[in-house]
């Protein structure tokens, strides 16, 4: 039968797959399975499991909760989850690997939990956990409601006290816990309000736990400054385990318990993601750190953004039992490719050469079978296994999404790449309309992702499909700044932002506009966060645009600096500082071009955005207002966040998208 456009209401057709877990003995993967619930308005999310040759995919876990991060325990017995049962309190879940009830492990205050690990012989849990400040649970919230009382003020000691997503936390921090499996008894290794803990390892005696902590007089300031450090599993020392200074991820200890490997780079006061991760190996005892993929110009991890994805695992280490190979995902060019590195002999090689991206994944004891999250331009994530023996392999053993997919018809972006002025080749895609018909000429829209260095690829993305079934040409692309196409392409506009990113987009626009079917006169722009940054400085450079939209976005990287949820560290980025020589970053902001402003503006934005702060859509409202320019300003409350177009409350995406194509609708 013939295929239906993709409408708004679609979203809530998708199921959102993450962290595919193998069991030990490779039979089976667990996996987390998200959706919304359009009558509630909500997220919930269900263990699942799949058998690893194929078959139907049962629910684990059941419930209108939210279950996740399910981690097998060693002896492949039991499945330990962190789960909202509680309403309020989340806490660490045990449940029979063969189903059951599942009963709760911890009994924690109010708080966030994060990074369950079991212990080598499965007696003991490792997790990381921060507690809610008792005036700020919500046992206190009703209480003050109850009495007529006002919410007290939130003091702040330290430069970090919130962010995007997550609230203010103010002096809380993340610590280090371990939980008795028989007995429930829990056990604080870590404390205090200025430092955090935080991807916990377990030694292969079981004896230590080795985690990650910035642990610099004053870590707001330093914040690239993360070491490795060892601790007694019972609670004691710290010891401080020497590796070259500079961010660290994905920390893991090696089965024969001499090594510990990471995921960073030796460049502390690099920030804003500029530099290229790599994969590092130190003794365990402290000492000889190495990178060993000191050759790779890529980054190590997921770099892509999408708009329906769970994510999980994008930045995990795992060794290979005889702990003479790691493995590991890389972002290049659009796609995240599974990649090996023989510490030995072979080196690093990619396994997987595909146009996707896999976003997460595992591999049973005797790293013969590997569970894989996937997805690409056309079909969102799905679970896969496959066999790492051999050239590796995979198939996919879900199909949530098939039902979508079968009714659904989707656009095929077509990649294509330009030389730009300077000799540097810059990638995008086209997505054409649903119902294209090559005699015809389309409105035609420029996305601009956000970050700046992440990068568009080869996965879906909900939103630009949308928009190809409402009649409209979307192209997307990654100007310098990108992330997957070298470090210096990636440090191409470390501190200038607004000239080499702006020729690229605009010679982008110029291939675009020689394409037959492309209406140069019915041109529209948009993007979020520093994709909304773009949209104001483009706008306020060209009036190549009919329309544009900008959302999230930055507007005064003045103002921004004291304002975004992680502090600016001054000359680290940027020339100047906020408060002094800041001509530089004026010179950078859109907000100082906003006279020259004449194309017609949406402004979306929302009241919880801690990244980019209301104010920074506050100025350019009010000044296009003055100026007497065609503006309208769309205020989200305050339950959404930066993230809101990912993540956000179900009905107000719905909200969002539908303004979106009513802006075009009436100016395109």
């Amino acid at each position: 039968m013939d295929k239906r456009k993709l409408t708004v209401e679609d979203l809530f057709r998708i199921r959102l797959l993450g962290d595919p877990q193998i069991s030990p003995d490779g039979n089976r993967v667990l996996f987390v399975k998200k959706w919304i619930d359009s009558d509630k308005n909500k997220y919930f999310s269900n263990l699942w499991i799949v058998n690893a040759e194929g078959g139907e995919p049962q629910p684990f876990t059941y419930g209108d909760h939210s279950d996740s991060l399910p981690r097998w325990s060693p002896d492949g017995q039991w499945i330990a989850f962190i789960s909202n049962r509680q309403k309020t309190k989340a806490q660490i879940y045990l449940m029979p690997a063969h189903g059951g009830e599942a009963r709760p492990l911890t009994c924690l205050e109010e708080g966030a939990i994060s990074e369950v690990v079991w212990s080598p012989d499965g007696s003991k849990l490792a997790f990381v956990y921060r507690e809610t400040a008792p005036e700020w649970r919500e046992e206190a919230r009703k209480q003050r409601q109850e009495k007529g009382l006002s919410n007290p003020p939130r003091v702040a000691t330290h430069a970090f006290y919130r962010l995007d997503g997550d609230g203010f936390f103010m002096d809380q921090r993340f610590h280090l816990y371990t939980v008795n499996v028989k007995t429930g008894e829990t056990t604080a290794l870590t404390s205090g309000t200025v430092y955090a803990e935080g991807n916990p390892t377990w030694s292969p005696d079981g004896k230590t736990l080795a985690f990650l902590s910035n642990r610099q007089p004053e870590p707001d300031a330093e914040p690239g400054y993360v070491d490795i450090w060892t601790i007694p599993a019972t609670g004691g020392e710290l010891t401080k385990v020497e590796t070259p200074p500079g961010p660290k991820t994905g920390l893991t200890w090696s089965p024969d318990g001499k090594h510990l490997a990471y995921i960073g780079h030796e460049y502390p006061d690099d920030s804003w993601g500029t530099r290229n991760p790599h994969v590092w190996v130190v003794s365990a005892s402290g000492g000889d750190a190495k990178d060993k993929t000191p050759d790779l110009d890529n980054s190590v991890g997921v770099s892509t953004l999408t708009d329906v994805r769970e994510f999980g695992g994008g930045e995990s280490l795992s060794w290979t039992k005889d702990s003479q190979s790691l493995y590991f995902l890389l972002s290049e060019h659009g796609n995240v490719q599974l990649c090996r590195l023989n510490l030995n002999s072979e080196g690093m090689k990619k396994l997987t050469q595909c146009t996707h991206e896999i976003a997460a994944f595992s591999f049973d004891d005797a790293a013969h079978r590997i569970a894989l999250l996937v997805g690409n331009l056309t079909e969102p994530h799905e679970v896969c296994v496959g066999l790492l023996s051999g050239e590796m392999d995979f198939h996919p053993v879900t199909d949530l999404n098939g039902e979508f997919k079968k009714e659904v018809a989707i656009s095929e972006p077509e990649t294509f790449h330009i030389t730009a002025s300077d000799g540097v080749q810059v990638q995008g895609w086209i997505v054409k309309p649903t119902d294209f018909d090559p005699a015809k000429k389309y409105p035609t829209i420029l996305m601009i992702h956000g970050g700046p260095h992440a990068m568009y690829g080869n996965v879906f993305f909900f939103e630009f499909q949308l928009h190809a079934a409402n009649g409209y040409v979307v192209v997307f692309s990654n100007p310098r700044g990108s992330k997957g196409y070298g470090e210096a392409f990636t440090s191409a506009i470390k501190g200038n932002w607004g000239d080499r990113d702006y020729k690229d987009l605009m010679e982008l626009t110029d291939y675009v506009a020689q394409q037959p079917y492309v209406d140069t006169e019915r041109m529209g722009v948009a993007g979020g966060s520093y994709g909304g940054y773009m949209t104001n400085w483009i706008v306020g450079h060209t009036n190549r645009f009919k329309a544009a939209i900008t959302d999230r976005c930055v507007s005064n990287l003045i103002s921004m600096g004291g304002t975004s949820d992680f502090p600016l560290i001054p000359g680290r980025y940027w020339e100047g500082e906020p408060w002094e020589n800041n001509e530089k970053l004026w010179e950078c902001s859109p907000f100082a071009y906003v006279k020259n402003i004449t194309t017609p503006l949406m402004i979306v934005h929302s009241e919880g955005d801690l990244r980019c702060p209301m104010e920074q859509a506050d100025q350019m409202f009010s000044a296009l207002k003055r100026l007497g320019r065609e503006v309208i300003y769309v205020r989200y409350p305050v339950e959404t966040s930066h993230g809101f177009s990912r993540n956000g409350p179900p009905d107000l995406r719905v909200d969002r998208l539908n303004r979106y194509l009513n802006w075009w609708q009436e100016r395109l």
